[in-house]
């Protein structure tokens, strides 16, 4: 019979983990896999965890204590949302210049002393509906000039 592994058995009683709170899980396998003097593997066979995720959990847990045992989503780990002033020169630009390229507003930004990808623009140029499509322009001006 495997042992429960949401449960801390001490001297004095038992402590009962929920189980669906993975984070005391967690330290509780760091709890017996560094103290408890049985074999790693015995430890990770109970908690059914791998030897890389064991260490990384350690790794983590002794840079951050117990908020570095909290899951984290996926994704970007800074602040992902472009400064509002940021924004607003790149919509500004495109309004007074609708021929100017998203490299050209990123290069000027950086000029500026903000670091822009040209990706970044052209997102914020899709956000706000002013993509140009590839000649639409010059067709525009050709059809006034007619």
């Amino acid at each position: 019979m495997k042992p429960e592994s949401n449960v801390i058995r001490g001297p004095g009683g038992i402590l009962s983990l929920p189980a669906s709170d993975a984070a005391s899980l967690d330290l509780l396998m760091l709890i017996e896999g560094e103290t408890s003097g049985a074999p790693l593997e015995d430890v990770l066979a109970r908690f059914g965890r791998s030897r890389s995720a064991y260490y990384e959990k350690l790794r983590r847990f002794r840079e951050s204590g117990l908020e570095g045992l909290i899951a984290r989503p996926p994704g970007p780990r800074g602040a992902w949302r472009r400064p509002l002033e940021v924004v607003r020169h790149i919509v500004r630009a495109r309004l007074r210049d609708p021929e100017r390229s998203a490299a050209a507003i990123a290069d000027e930004l950086a000029a500026l002393g903000h670091e822009v990808s040209v990706r970044s623009v052209e997102r914020t140029l899709t956000q706000f509906g002013l993509t140009r499509r590839p000649g639409a322009a010059a067709r525009a001006r050709s059809q006034v000039r007619e």
